[in-house]
């Protein structure tokens, strides 16, 4: 008897030894980055790109971490030393500081802000299920979520929002603009 051809595609053998891959919501990237010799962590969903370090400009009368504004193709950005607003010491800048353009949602508005770390580190994937509970700090920390073990460092995961969520920054991005409005007005009116 004649074998019969069909033109329906072979439906590959599942190997019964084979692992099988978690599934896609199980998974949570990671980019780290660090502040001095410490590696943190955020959810890679949150950060549009990572930049070169550049010249700030300075924003009168803000809080210390809160470095300056730069431009960002055409878009006023404040810059926020992410050491400092943690309560350690100011970034120092060198070859390796960077900054890590994040959006985020602060009061109902989109704001993109940058934050100034010592050096991204790397994107990983971690199991949620690897993620550890912050031990109770006992001092009102709700900004750091998680713990997670990679190459055995501890990489501390850290909720942007909950640090940045302050109304300064909205208020240093629309500064800038004002001040140098106000600066051209004076120029025009002395002429």
């Amino acid at each position: 008897m004649a074998r019969r051809e069909t033109n329906t595609p072979k439906r590959p053998r599942r190997n019964a030894a084979a692992p099988s891959l978690p599934a896609p919501t199980e998974i949570e990237q990671l980019l780290t980055f660090l502040i001095g010799d410490d590696e943190y962590g955020i959810s890679i969903h949150r950060v549009r790109e990572i930049a070169e370090y550049r010249p700030l400009t300075p924003v009168p009368m803000t809080p210390p971490w809160l470095r300056g504004v730069m431009n960002l193709r055409g878009t006023v950005v404040p810059v926020v030393d992410l050491a400092a607003k943690l309560g350690l010491e100011k970034t120092v800048v060198s070859r390796r500081t960077c900054l890590v353009i994040v959006e985020m949602d602060t009061d109902g508005e989109r704001v993109v802000v940058a934050v100034m770390v010592d050096g991204v580190s790397r994107v990983i994937d971690v199991l949620r299920s690897d993620i550890q509970d912050a031990p109770p700090f006992g001092l009102g920390i709700d900004f750091v979520p998680g713990l997670v073990r990679a190459d055995e460092t501890l990489i501390v995961l850290l909720d942007l929002t909950a640090i940045l969520a302050s109304v300064e920054l909205v208020d240093a991005a629309a500064l800038l603009p004002a001040l140098r409005g106000e600066a051209g007005e004076g120029a025009r009116a002395q002429q």
